[in-house]
């Protein structure tokens, strides 16, 4: 939990308990205090200090890109090396007096302009190549500042990278008869994966899952569903959603039963592309007009149902999420599909209903298992 949430956690309680008699509003006062003045501070948020990184590396590569024309090649291989040095320097001195989060976001803007780099070197020796190969040494590159610089946000953003890679490769490499590359990629985000799990960065091991979806995704389709992705054929999204639902159980069966960091956001992340998918085959055959459109789609609405009220509790939300969403699209592909807006006005209102009611058992589970003694 972050220290601002628990602070805030612990003031609401403080206050409850004062008023419930368990303590005197002098020692609620004392530990109050002392929580606070042993709590470190957080001065800005993360999120809003890493968009000002981006937007200075952002504004100095538009800055260089004004001038460009006025320069010689020796002074462009010059800047981008001073620039790509200092930056990583000064990743280096602010990580050596723990200024971390600074170093994180210095480290991030060596990664951005590593790519101007090789641009450069490339412009240099009149080097050509696919948008796929410069990808892949920009990706590289990001991997090997993010381990010297042990920067999660670096990582992050090399993941994104090799995302990137992925998919320009997949639309450059056309017709494959093989395991489809980037290969490479996968020592990669094996390397980033375990780098975001040695130093408990979520945001990175999130960047991390979303592009192994896509990679193994679309490596399936090429390998195993390819015969069946003519227009008027969605078993391809089905089966994908059957593959990812199968992953999410499996990885939430083993978080019930271990404690694994990120194991639950994995099973976040394969409940979403599940869900993703089934959403895509149910359109699909709302476009093709199916017989069994609203048989599939009641079907939907029981499964995301269900996986909204298991989500209720504690540490799901991105079950919960993908069961909300999920059941929100199914409903509008029924409420859109059926000509008979009765019968469509009549299945929401029975899910609808069961998922109230699951909700409700849920919660009131869940608020007897808080209870003291219990």
């Amino acid at each position: 939990m972050r220290a601002d949430s628990y602070l805030k956690r612990l003031m609401a309680d403080l206050d409850r308990w004062v008023q419930d008699g368990l303590i005197d509003a002098q020692t609620a006062k004392a530990l109050g205090d002392h929580a606070r003045a042993q709590s470190p501070s957080t001065p800005s948020s993360p999120i809003l200090a890493s968009l000002a990184g981006l937007v200075i590396g952002l504004g100095v590569i538009t800055v260089i890109a004004a001038n460009w024309s006025a320069l010689t090649g020796i002074i462009r291989l010059g800047l981008a090396a001073f620039l790509i040095s200092a930056a990583m320097l000064a990743a280096g001195y602010l990580r050596d007096r723990a200024l971390y989060l600074a170093s994180n976001i210095t480290a991030a803007i060596a990664v951005l302009l590593a790519g101007g780099g090789v641009i450069v070197i490339g412009q240099l020796y009149h080097a050509s190549s696919t948008s796929s190969a410069f990808l892949s040494l920009w990706t590289l590159i990001g991997l090997l500042i993010t381990v010297m610089l042990r920067s999660p946000l670096a990582g992050a953003g090399t993941a994104l990278l090799a995302l990137l890679w992925s998919l320009f490769h997949f639309g450059e490499a056309g017709e494959l008869t093989r395991l489809p590359e980037p290969i490479w990629v996968i020592p990669v985000l094996v390397g980033l994966g375990a780098l975001g799990w040695t130093w408990r960065s979520l945001g990175l091991l999130n960047v991390v899952f979303l592009t192994v979806i896509v990679w193994v995704s679309w490596n399936v389709v090429e390998l195993f569903l390819d015969e069946f992705r003519a227009e008027d054929d969605i078993r391809v999204a089905y089966a994908l959603a059957a593959l990812w639902a199968g992953l999410a159980l499996v990885s939430e069966a083993l978080a019930r039963s271990k404690t694994v960091f990120a194991l639950r956001s994995f099973a976040g992340w394969a409940s979403w592309a599940a869900m993703g998918f089934l959403l895509a085959g149910l359109g699909t055959e709302r476009v093709l007009n199916s017989d069994i459109m609203m048989v599939i789609a009641a079907f939907s609405l029981a499964i995301f149902a269900g996986l909204t009220a298991y989500g209720a509790a504690p540490g799901r939300r991105w079950l919960r999420g993908a069961g909300v969403f999920g059941f929100i699209g199914a409903a509008i592909i029924i409420f859109t599909y059926s000509t008979n807006l009765v019968t469509a006005g009549l299945t929401l209102i029975v899910f609808g209903g069961a998922l109230t009611a699951l909700l409700i058992v849920t919660n009131r589970m869940l608020a007897k298992a808080r209870e003291p003694g219990s």
